[in-house]
């Protein structure tokens, strides 16, 4: 059992816990005011026969691990990048994480944090009735009395799951059908709905990690992105391949900003794909598409294929197929056009058969 302030400190092995001190720190407030420290009590068990290997010796071999937490806390961002870290690295070792509260749930760095544990495979999930007695049979020195639950344990429970369900949700970003269809919509005229830069995304590992973001408080998709990337601390050693759908383009900006994250990161390759051209026609954005294809990205326009395939991988699509909409084809075909004529490089027959284009 182990217990840590929320700043980083020392942490302090105990064999149990007092009963007050259980309670005090357990109990699933909404609103949990003075509890600034972190208690986790922990269990380990091993497929394999004792006698082999014991989980006390501190050895890890190719035998798997079932490692149970509960946690007066979830984690912070800071430590659940390191627990997932971790994860990756020790294959042989499955976490199961129960909190009876969630630390800082509405901050966006919080739920990058539980989404990198779950994305490492870690289960994360509330403490309930049946998991705050287990912990006061087997964690606290009760003196052989019974658990007595405090009021409005199961009430909380309730709202603390259903918060944590809806992180999940809407971390893992699974767009909805109405979203998808209106946002990634390949027309690239003015539209009665207003349509947001949304950015789906796959790392090609073992287990590929997929996510959808968007704009957030002053956090662009871009941004978001490349902030989830680091965060998994990936083998420098190994090669990566991301694929991006955006819904718009980068603009100069975050073009630049991707081209800055390759450079840092030359193990991973980038392809990005989008339904529309941002702004198409200013010179900045041009030069921030020429920028990000001279930096060996791969820039291209959606198809039917690319829309089918986000459909099937980043939309909660109750198993209905892809249904595309009017003129798709044709849409796909005209901002391809576009395309590559701000990509291709500007020599004298281009220029000439530009101005040519212009019927003066």
């Amino acid at each position: 059992m182990l217990s840590s302030p929320q700043t980083p400190g020392t942490r302090k092995p105990m064999k149990t816990l007092a009963p007050d001190k259980f309670s005090f720190n357990f109990e699933n407030l909404r609103l949990a005011h003075g509890r600034n420290t972190t208690f986790l009590c922990f269990q380990v068990e091993t497929k394999a026969p004792p006698s082999l290997n014991s989980p006390d010796s501190g050895i890890f071999q190719n035998q798997h691990y079932e490692v149970t937490w509960y946690m007066s806390w979830s984690p912070c961002s800071r430590c659940a990048v390191q627990v997932a870290k971790f994860l990756k690295s020790n294959s042989t070792v499955n976490l199961s994480i129960f909190v009876a509260r969630l630390y800082y749930p509405r901050e966006l760095e919080t739920k990058d944090g539980l989404h990198s544990l779950w994305q490492a495979g870690a289960q994360v999930q509330i403490m309930f009735f049946q998991d705050f007695k287990y912990c006061w049979e087997n964690f606290v020195n009760n003196e052989g009395k019974p658990f007595q639950p405090w009021k409005n344990l199961d009430e909380n429970s309730k709202d603390w799951d259903t918060e944590l369900k809806d992180i999940h949700r809407n971390t893992t970003d699974l767009l909805t059908e109405e979203i998808f269809y209106s946002q990634f919509y390949n027309r690239e005229k003015k539209s009665s709905i207003p349509r947001k830069t949304y950015l789906c995304y796959q790392l090609n590992e073992p287990q590929p990690v997929k996510r959808c973001l968007h704009y957030k408080k002053g956090y662009h998709a871009v941004t978001r992105f490349i902030d989830g990337i680091v965060s998994m601390n990936l083998d420098p050693a190994r090669s990566y391949d991301i694929t991006c759908y955006f819904t718009w383009s980068p603009c100069n900006r975050y073009a630049r900003k991707l081209v800055s994250f390759i450079e840092d990161y030359p193990n991973l390759r980038l392809k990005v794909y989008t339904s529309r051209l941002y702004f198409h026609w200013c010179w900045m954005n041009m030069q921030g598409l020429q920028h990000l294809q001279n930096s060996r990205v791969t820039v291209a326009v959606m198809t039917f294929r690319d829309f089918e395939y986000c459909w099937k991988n980043f939309v909660d699509n109750q198993g209905k197929p892809f249904e595309p909409w009017e003129k798709l084809d044709l849409y796909s075909q005209s901002t391809e056009r576009r395309l590559r004529r701000i990509l291709k490089p500007l020599t004298p027959d281009v220029l000439n058969e530009d101005f040519g284009n212009l019927h003066l």
